[in-house]
């Protein structure tokens, strides 16, 4: 899928509702609106390479998944989610959605949940779960690594 160059929009439902995590990763303080997704649903996942709760999106007809708009995202910072989400591994892949906010429809992307996790999807993801040392975690450690990978693919 080709990136987009101009500004676009995210639907997120997991750990990049954390605003904090979403600076961590892109450098960038994003607009965030609440938002509703129509005919997708958040599972926790039952086994994670992480020690914090990651959560996955799978197509669920009929229900109405809630979680936050990231607005005007810059193609740079999409690229940098889309290493986050590991869309090379087919742990999760990049959808384009219709998303409610604001009482409006805006078209955007999310990163709901690809072959290699979907098997994997199971019960209720809620942000609650993620502790405070766990976000630290991600922000002082995985991330930074995460960001080193960007910059340094060879290493």
């Amino acid at each position: 899928m080709a990136e987009p160059t101009a500004p676009t929009h995210i639907f997120v439902y997991g750990l990049l509702t954390f605003p904090e995590i979403v600076s961590a990763i892109t450098g960038q303080n994003f607009t965030m609106v609440p938002a509703v997704l129509t005919g997708y649903r958040r599972f926790g996942l039952s086994k994670s390479p992480l020690d914090t709760p990651v959560p996955v999106l799978l197509e669920d007809a009929g229900y109405r998944q809630t979680g936050q708009l990231l607005l005007d995202v810059d193609a740079a910072s999409v690229a940098k989610l889309d290493f986050f989400e590991d869309l090379d591994s087919g742990h999760y892949v990049k959808t384009r959605v219709r998303v409610e906010a604001k009482g409006q429809w805006f078209q955007a992307f999310c990163y709901s949940a690809g072959p290699a996790l979907q098997p994997y999807a199971t019960g209720d993801w809620q942000p609650e779960l993620v502790s405070a040392a766990a976000k630290a975690d991600l922000i002082n450690r995985l991330i930074p690594q995460m960001l080193v990978a960007i910059a340094d693919p060879v290493t």
